[in-house]
């Protein structure tokens, strides 16, 4: 055969359909015309995809921005950033018509992950917890006629967002669940936004019985808007915004909450729960040049200004701290 269908097209240059029709539109590859429409699928040159393709495996190997951001839980423009700051070291490939992409090597993407990848008590961001097109949250739960129980987590491999059924042990993407077994949330996750004044962070162990009740009360109560949760290895990270919400017919006590609080307190007043943060707000003057450093500083590490300068003095004290231990134990 002379050409190859739309589908082969795409498979071959390991792309969408989608794409391979803007390749056509750019002039980069030939699609055969049929007016009388004999074929059922649309046909390209045969010729020029083989070139397109040979073109291709030139090019070096490895993860393409969008996903390293995926993997690392950022958006693709901050990707892009990195790569153009030195901070994520990238191949520039040619891509479409006078533009360029990027390919980042496996070694690369293992450096990056190194510096990028968000620690324990890192700001968490919205993307980790929360997807947006889907409208759906992190452990969030759904059932069915067909599922009595099913919650939203990511694929350990791919990172796509679906549903772990626990009684079948299975996991299934997204659009299977909502499609063929008619999964649909069992509350809504969304609240009016508090004003930030400070968070608590709770760790929960995986294997904790009150993680899965404590997760449905927070989307239920407080909404994604106030919330925050991060998988790590062996627990879930939950930020909670300092504020107040109703703590009434909940099949948890407070108690149950303390021995995972590692910063700020929690209190049952009055049928509320009241979320007090550890931070205490305070004004600090710096010389307008400093501050334009810092905040630079900040935002290449993609944190905000006082994350920054409370993570500089925490180091400097700590070292201080050493200094003076290791002067007595002279001594």
């Amino acid at each position: 055969m002379e050409w190859y269908t739309q589908k082969e097209a795409a498979d071959l240059l390991g792309v969408t359909k989608s794409t391979v029709y803007h390749y056509a539109k750019q002039g980069k590859i030939k699609k055969i015309h049929d007016p009388h429409r004999l074929y059922k699928e649309v046909r390209y040159e045969k010729n020029e995809i083989d070139i397109l393709v040979s073109e291709r495996k030139k090019q070096p190997t490895g993860l393409r921005p969008s996903e390293v951001a995926k993997h690392l839980g950022l958006s693709v423009q901050s990707i892009l950033k990195y790569i153009q700051n030195g901070v994520i070291k990238a191949e520039a490939v040619p891509f479409g018509d006078e533009r360029t992409s990027y390919i980042i090597t496996e070694n690369a993407f293992l450096e990056a992950k190194e510096i990028l990848q968000p620690r324990a008590f890192d700001r968490i961001r919205k993307g980790e917890y929360f997807h947006t097109t889907y409208d759906i949250g992190l452990f969030q739960h759904f059932q069915s006629p067909l599922v009595q129980t099913a919650r939203i987590t990511k694929n350990d491999l791919t990172l796509d967002w679906g549903f772990s059924l626990p009684l079948s042990q299975k996991w299934i993407p997204y659009e299977e669940g909502i499609h063929k077994y008619k999964l649909k949330p069992v509350y809504f996750i969304h609240q009016e936004s508090i004003p930030v004044k400070g968070y608590i962070y709770l760790q929960i162990p995986y294997t904790a019985e009150i993680l899965y009740p404590f997760i449905d009360y927070l989307y239920r109560i407080w909404g994604v808007e106030n919330i925050g949760i991060r998988e790590l290895e062996q627990f879930i990270l939950i930020t909670l915004k300092a504020g107040e919400r109703q703590f009434e017919n909940i099949p948890f006590t407070v108690t149950d909450l303390l021995p995972f609080i590692k910063e700020g307190t929690l209190e049952l007043i009055d049928g509320q729960l009241v979320v007090r943060s550890a931070y205490r707000k305070t004004n600090l003057e710096l010389p307008i040049n400093m501050l334009e450093i810092i905040k630079q500083l900040a935002e290449d590490e993609d944190l905000t200004i006082s994350q920054w300068i409370e993570r500089e003095l925490n180091n400097a004290i700590n070292k201080e701290v050493n200094y003076n231990s290791i002067t007595k134990a002279k001594l």
